[in-house]
């Protein structure tokens, strides 16, 4: 699944947006669902683009972390999908809402986006987490890393 897909949509028609990649070109190809990670990523990225209000920086960033739980199981390997903007900060009494149906922050906004791209990474077996101050906000997607096998699944 690539970010490049969700960076380029929402970059054009913002001459103002930077969007930054910074990817690990070792991450080998792991079982997950690209169409369910595509739009988790594209919810998250959508969100930074309309808080920075089409002027801003947004950083897409994939590593790898050794040795990291999600849920009650333990994984050698977890992918680490960063999305980072360098807009206003979400306000700290909606930062432990964000990802519960109908909560936005905006008059327009349906509060889905969140919701539905923290459920699409749960069907995964990741987790999505958001840390928040003005200038600085980062959602991050962690997935377990499982390679494929020789059949490509």
């Amino acid at each position: 699944w690539s970010a490049d897909v969700c960076s380029s949509d929402l970059a054009e028609g913002h001459p103002g947006l930077t969007v930054v990649r910074d990817y690990d070109p070792s991450i080998p190809d792991f079982k997950a669902d690209p169409e369910q990670l595509i739009q988790a990523l594209l919810n998250v990225v959508r969100n930074a683009t309309q808080a920075l209000q089409g002027h801003g920086r947004i950083t897409l960033r994939t590593r790898t972390q050794r040795q990291f739980t999600l849920g009650q199981k333990r994984h050698k390997l977890v992918v680490r999908v960063d999305v980072i903007d360098n807009g206003p900060g979400i306000p700290p009494e909606m930062l432990e809402t964000i990802f519960y149906p109908m909560v936005t922050g905006r008059a327009e906004g349906t509060g889905l986006g969140l919701s539905i791209a923290q459920s699409l990474v749960n069907l995964q077996g990741g987790l999505i987490e958001c840390t928040s101050r003005p200038g600085q906000t980062e959602f991050t997607i962690l997935l377990p890393l499982e390679p494929l096998d020789d059949q490509g699944r």
